[in-house]
Parts: structure tokens; sequence; C-alpha cells
């Protein structure tokens, strides 16, 4: 192990951090009946059910839709001619250092199914392509050597005397970030420091993953994200996938696992408002002793607006949830189409948006299911992804510009028909714009015994999105377990600050 590599590890403590101390001498399982209801079943909502079902918790989860998994939901949609294939809302990656969802995922045995992906690969149309498969691991090393991929070069470094401000992404400390770059768009800051054309790119790239365009993330945002992706481990930006629909490889699971441990879990169950009388959590006539809810922000805001007793008696909390923001809108297409390609290509790629699309996945080549209908048909099943639609974007020319962006980067394709499609339009994720990170509210609320998760919850350690929805619940749950006696689980994170904070 070189110098720098020894510096880095112990600097970073090993990349991996055990964030509360676990009393081992107390039980791990309540003694007396205590009711939880989980409000959703999205990653927080599943994660707060497992964890306190395992428990011993009486946990009852309500889903309002007829499929489980929010945005990691899967469900069957029927074609004209009585072709049925599960749908999802896009692809999703599971990194190495999502290490609590990861915790989850080995619990209900679906850690099984993760398979790797070969290459973080971007496509463009004026700059080549740009792979990140063989680029050092470790942090600093990795910044080194993507001079290698054409990001940036010695010119850039020389000619520039503002390209020592990208330092900052090394330096990232929660509140000294926040309270100096929340303000600041990455665009903003790329203008500053003139950063050059390749590199603004897959910055630009690595943003609209996190479902904002340039002039509206914020650079404190950015900043934690590429710590936690690139300069917290050693894992690189390789990651792995689920190889089948997630309805297969984690919702079923999770599901049965609740189950197995007494849980009950009921679908087409809105859930409209609060209601609370004497410290307990009223629903259908039921008592529950706690309440999570692992609803979106639009789901929340909703929840809080119908219920009377925190409109008036905790009216500063109700005005913050108010004031939450969701995310510009998304949108998904998938394709069912006679003629297949990308097998010499990662699963996913990321494309360079010439107006809208920022990435394409093929389905055929990482989920069983499109493996066995491409096989059968002799065609390939692809997704095309917008992750932050234009606000003067006209729907109605979504598909148009879609495909006409797919042709762009794969003409191969212009001669294949589509025989199926399906298309989402949606506006349901979180917002990392500027100027929102103050107003976030944590897990533990100011509600007793009420919990608040999701991936725009505020948390003490760099999380992002199915990771934050995972650990936010972690949070809510080791509360629970604290109020009641018992062992906390253990939370993991990467460094909570960055190499030279």
């Amino acid at each position: 192990m070189s110098l720098l590599e020894n510096f880095v590890k112990k600097r970073l403590s090993n990349y991996q951090v055990e964030v509360n101390k676990v009393d081992e001498n107390l039980p791990k399982k309540i003694s007396a009946e205590k009711k939880v209801a989980v409000i959703g079943s999205g990653i927080a909502g599943l994660t707060s059910a497992v964890l306190l079902s395992e428990r011993g918790f009486k946990v009852k989860l309500f889903e309002r839709d007829n499929f489980l998994g929010g945005k990691v939901g899967s469900w069957k949609v029927e074609f004209s001619d009585e072709y049925t294939a599960n749908v999802e809302h896009g692809f999703h990656a599971f990194f190495r250092q999502y290490y609590n969802l990861r915790e989850i995922l080995k619990k209900i045995d679906s850690y099984k199914y993760l398979i790797p992906i070969s290459d973080y690969l971007i496509k463009t149309k004026d700059h080549g392509d740009f792979s990140f498969a063989n680029i050092e691991k470790t942090p600093i090393a990795n910044i080194l050597s993507m001079r290698k991929s054409g990001i940036y070069s010695f010119k850039d470094i020389l000619s520039n005397p503002k390209f020592a401000k990208l330092i900052t992404l090394l330096t990232y400390d929660k509140e000294k970030t926040f309270a100096k770059f929340d303000h600041v768009s990455f665009q903003q800051f790329a203008d500053e420091v003139n950063l050059p054309p390749a590199m603004r790119l897959m910055f630009t790239t690595f943003s609209r993953a996190f479902f904002a365009e340039p002039q509206h993330i914020s650079m404190a945002e950015l900043i934690k994200s590429f710590h936690f992706y690139f300069l917290s481990n050693d894992h690189g930006l390789i990651y792995d996938v689920l190889n089948d629909d997630f309805q297969t490889t984690i919702l079923n699971p999770a599901k049965k696992f609740i189950e197995d441990n007494g849980g009950e879990v009921i679908m087409n169950s809105p859930f409209l408002s609060i209601q609370k009388f004497e410290n307990k959590f009223v629903i259908e006539n039921e008592n529950f002793d706690y309440m999570i809810l692992g609803t979106d922000i639009h789901g929340t805001k909703k929840i809080f607006s119908n219920s009377d007793f925190i409109k008036y008696g905790h009216t500063d909390y109700y005005n913050q949830i108010m004031n939450q923001k969701k995310s510009q809108r998304y949108a998904v297409l998938r394709l069912w189409m006679d003629k297949r390609i990308g097998d010499d290509l990662p699963f996913f790629v990321f494309t360079d948006a010439l107006k809208i699309l920022d990435s394409i996945t093929f389905y055929h080549n990482m989920e069983k299911e499109s493996a066995i209908w491409a096989e059968k048909n002799n065609g390939g099943i692809y997704e095309l992804h917008s992750y932050a639609l234009p606000d003067n974007f006209d729907e109605e020319k979504v598909r148009e510009q879609f495909l006409e962006e797919m042709y762009a980067y794969f003409p191969e394709l212009k001669s294949a028909k589509i025989l199926h499609e399906y298309i989402q339009i949606k506006k349901d994720f979180t917002a990392f714009h500027t100027n929102l990170y103050k107003n976030r509210p944590t897990p533990i609320t100011d509600i007793d015994n009420l919990y608040l998760t999701g991936d725009w919850i505020k948390l003490p350690i760099p999380a992002m999105l199915m990771e934050a929805s995972a650990s936010s619940a972690y949070y809510a749950a080791n509360d629970i377990f604290k109020k009641e006696g018992i062992q906390e689980e253990k939370i993991l994170s990467v460094p909570e600050k960055g190499i030279f904070a």
C-alpha cells in the first residue's frame, strides 16, 4: 500500500464509521406489546417495518397503492396483445457504500440478487465517451487519475488559477459546507471556477442525477454527494444492480420478512390525516404507540394539511413541513423493440442530454424477466430517463424528444420497430435545490412518537438517495428502541467529513 493510500485510509477512518455505540447488554426485543403504524412502503417505510418487526413490535404497514415500493415500486402493465410486464419508476443503482440499505438486503435475503455493473460510462456527442472503470479507487488518487479519462488536463490546472477552488470537494463539513454553499448553485460555482467543458459536463451529468438542473442544484448538496459517492470510500464509482424486477428481488422478500415477524402489510389504504388521542395514534379505531411516516414530500404535506391537531397545535412545525419543495419533473420512457443492441455496453449509460435524455438502461442485459422477453422476441428493452425536465419543456413533446436523442446516440435503432412502450412524467422526488437544507426536518419530530423518514430528511450523516431513505428509518427506529429500553441498531456511514475538512 502506497503512502498516499495509507494517509487517505487513516484520514478517512478506514472508509467506514460506526455512528452509534450499541449497548449489547440491553435486550434485543421488547417484552410488552407495542404497536407501530408505518405509512408508506418505499425504502424508508419498508426499512422501518423490517427493523421494528424483527424486534417484536406489532407493525402495520399502510400503502395507498396496489403495489409496494414507492419510488422503487414495481407494478404490472397489460399491453394490447395481452403481453403483461412489470415496470418501475426507473433504474436504481446500489452503491457499495450503501451500508445500511445493504444490511436490510441481507436481512430479507435480497443481497443474493445484486450483480455488478461493468463501468460508470458517460456518452457525449462533442467530447467522446468517459469511462470510470479503470480509475484509481483511493480518494485523491481517483481525482488525479481522472485526467487519463480526459476530464481535465495539466493545461487546465496551469492556465486557470481558480482551478484550485475544487479543493472544496475534499473539505466537506456538514455545517460549514451548507453555511457557505447552500445558496450557491452548481452553475454559479462552475462559472466562477471556469471549469473546463469536459469537467463541467461530468458534474452536470452527476447533478442532474439528483433531479435538478445545474442552475437549481445546491452546490453544498453537490459537494456532499461527491463526498459520499466518490471521495470518502475506496469502492470507486462501480456499483451493483438487482438482477430482476423489484417485485421479485426486494419487495416480495421484504413483505415476507415483515409478515414472518408478525407484521401486517395493508395495500390500497390511503392515509389522509393523523389523529392522536391520549398520546396514541388512531387509525380506523385502532391505537398505535408510534407512527412513522415514510411518505414523500407531497404525501407528507397532504397528511399534515388534513391534521388539525398539528396545524393548530404545532403551528411552527406545520409551516416547516408545508414549505418543503418537490423536485422538477422527471420522465421515464420504456421501449420494447424488435432489435437488440448494447451487449458491449454497461447495463446503464449516462448521456449528455441534448435537451432531455440523461441516461439509457439496457434492461435485456440486466433483468432476468427482460432477458427472457428479449430472447423470445429477438429484441431489446430500453429505458430512457430524464432526471430533470426543463421547467418550460412541453410534456406532449417528451416522447418525440426522447426518441430523437436516443437515435442520435444509437442510430442503429432507427430501423427498429417499437412493439410496446410505457411513459411516465412525474414530480414526486426530493428537490436538492439551493436554500432548502436549513428548513429540512429531521427523523425525530416536534410531535411525541411521530417520525419522518425518506431521502428528503436531514440526517447527521452524509447519506444520499436510497441510502438516505434507509438511514432515516434507522434513526427513527433507534429512537423508539431507546424509549423502550432495548438495543439500538448499528448505524454505519462513510466518514462524516472530507479528507481536508
